[in-house]
């Protein structure tokens, strides 16, 4: 059942039980105003896999938790399985992340301005903001295709093996705005990495499919990190122009640094020189970058964040 008062629109069913979500998130953006509010509640896999520790063993909790994690969260996304899933379960018992929650309503046009934990379930407040946001398969898939900002300004599609939860890539600007920058110029106390992402984040093996976009000619093994259009916005409007000049690449420059960069600011100060370096000796300066960030790497053990 759903009430609308005014500019309000209340969703009374949880989000786990309306088949379809996205498309109905959709209908009712094309209802509503710019600056009208939605109110929803829905029950996360967090909550429910606390759930199951608090009311098991706590062996038997776990083993509970990772099977109904394969059996509710991995098989409905995959091509092989989605369908088997969604013949015995039907569509109306969906177990959503709490990052995916908020990623399909941001997906739908709205920002979020308000979320906490009620009587065991997460409770939403989000204003429509634009229209629906395009569709990206990928955002469930094990191996993202994300735009990034490369050559010239161009957008390029990059590869990586998926280190968050699904439709995170719609929450960049509401974790910005709640945590800012990390030392090391990434999302701080960023809750959107999953528990693969934790493990293989630190040794870069998410960053291996990367290799494609090498072959490609749209990297190089030695560059400035791809960034979003978001990321890429922090910048400041010289190191913008400077940054588009150049293939981004795989190996950064902050970590051929003897000092690590902390901050944005030490890192742009840290890819200005590597750029201006590579623009007058392009070979000489990624070959001396390359062996200097992999003699950090595997001896001084710098790591990913």
């Amino acid at each position: 059942m759903i009430i609308s008062i005014f500019m309000k629109v209340f969703i009374q069913d949880k989000l786990n039980r309306i088949p379809h979500l996205n498309d109905f998130l959709d209908n009712w953006n094309h209802e509503m105003k710019v600056g009208d509010q939605l109110e929803c509640i829905a029950f996360t896999s967090q909550q429910e896999y606390a759930r199951y520790k608090k009311r098991y063993p706590l062996g038997l909790g776990y083993i509970i938790t990772v099977l109904v994690y394969i059996w509710h969260v991995m098989l409905p996304k995959m091509r092989m399985t989605r369908k088997l899933y969604f013949f015995i379960t039907g569509p109306r018992h969906r177990t959503y992340s709490h990052t995916e929650v908020l990623g399909r309503i941001c997906r739908a046009g709205f920002k979020i301005v308000h979320e906490e934990n009620q009587h065991g379930y997460l409770h939403v407040v989000a204003v429509k903001r634009s229209a629906p946001l395009e569709r990206n398969d990928s955002c469930v898939s094990p191996i993202l295709r994300m735009k990034r900002v490369g050559k010239d300004g161009k957008l390029i599609e990059v590869y990586k093996f998926r280190t968050m939860h699904s439709y995170s890539q719609y929450l960049q600007d509401y974790v910005y705005e709640m945590n800012k920058l990390n030392h090391s110029g990434k999302l701080a106390n960023d809750f959107r990495i999953n528990i693969w992402g934790r493990i293989l984040r630190p040794i870069w093996l998410d960053e291996l499919p990367m290799l494609w976009n090498v072959f490609e000619g749209k990297m190089k093994w030695v560059g400035v990190r791809p960034l979003t259009e978001h990321f890429f916005s922090l910048y400041t409007p010289e190191m913008q122009m400077l940054r588009t000049k150049v293939k981004p690449g795989m190996l950064p420059p902050f970590y051929y640094e003897k000092k690590t960069p902390q901050g944005l600011d030490e890192i742009q100060a840290s890819e200005r020189r590597y750029i201006e370096a590579y623009l007058e000796k392009p070979f000489l300066t990624d070959w001396r970058y390359f062996w200097g960030t992999a003699f950090n790497i595997l001896l001084k053990m710098k790591h990913s964040k």
